[in-house]
């Protein structure tokens, strides 16, 4: 009789370990990651739920980070995190975008279930890695891409150069015109002094023919 009892003590504290242990999740720097959390909407209907960070509290959710209210999101304190999935099929899952290092650690999801002590809480260890040395032979390409981007400078360069020698062009144009521009006093200066000439000979025979009269008038 004691060998059953403990067997069953064995199996409750291999079940009770096994609640304790959370899932890990391992992501990489700079990409997004998903944390599974998922409830039943056949047995429960749909229900609100939320995600925050470190262990979940008696109520609620600890910091915070986004909630639903099971067909939607209703709050969250950054764009990064988000759920993708079919909220009324009950796939709350928790997807971060971009990760970082310091998105590493426990999160905490919390299903609302109407009554007393009936929410479900589901936790998830992150842990956020480094990209892998290996990057490193794609060095290569980002050289060649770094070189294409400054053959791109370079050309985009050349191009203002071009524009630079388009304008230095533009005061030999701009010469010419001046040129043209000082042509042009001397034809009005021309105009002008044939303008007095033609002016100064009226008055003159104007005052030629006053003085033939005068001296007519005289003499009669």
């Amino acid at each position: 009789m004691e060998t059953p009892c403990a067997l069953g003590w064995f199996l409750l504290c291999l079940l009770s370990v096994s609640e304790c242990i959370d899932p890990k999740v391992i992501g990489i720097e700079g990409q997004n990651v998903t944390l599974p959390c998922k409830y039943n909407t056949i047995k429960q209907g749909v229900l609100a739920i939320c995600w925050g960070r470190g262990a979940i509290p008696n109520s609620g959710c600890n910091k915070e980070i986004i909630s639903s209210d099971g067909t939607k999101v209703t709050w969250r304190c950054s764009v990064r995190y988000n759920l993708f999935g079919v909220l009324k099929t009950g796939d709350v899952s928790l997807t971060i975008l971009n990760v970082t290092e310091k998105d590493s650690g426990q999160y905490g999801c919390r299903v609302h279930v109407y009554g007393l002590w009936n929410d479900e809480k589901y936790h998830v260890n992150l842990n956020i890695e480094k990209a892998p040395v290996s990057t490193t032979s794609q060095a290569p390409a980002n050289v060649t891409i770094t070189q294409q981007t400054m053959d791109n400078h370079t050309h985009c360069h050349v191009t203002t150069n071009s524009i630079e020698y388009s304008d230095t062009s533009t005061p030999l144009y701009s010469e010419s015109i001046l040129e043209q521009m000082t042509g042009q006093p001397v034809i009005l200066v021309s105009i002008l002094l044939v303008l007095t000439g033609v002016v100064i000979v009226s008055v003159l025979v104007v005052l030629k023919r006053r003085w033939k009269t005068i001296a007519t008038v005289v003499q009669m």
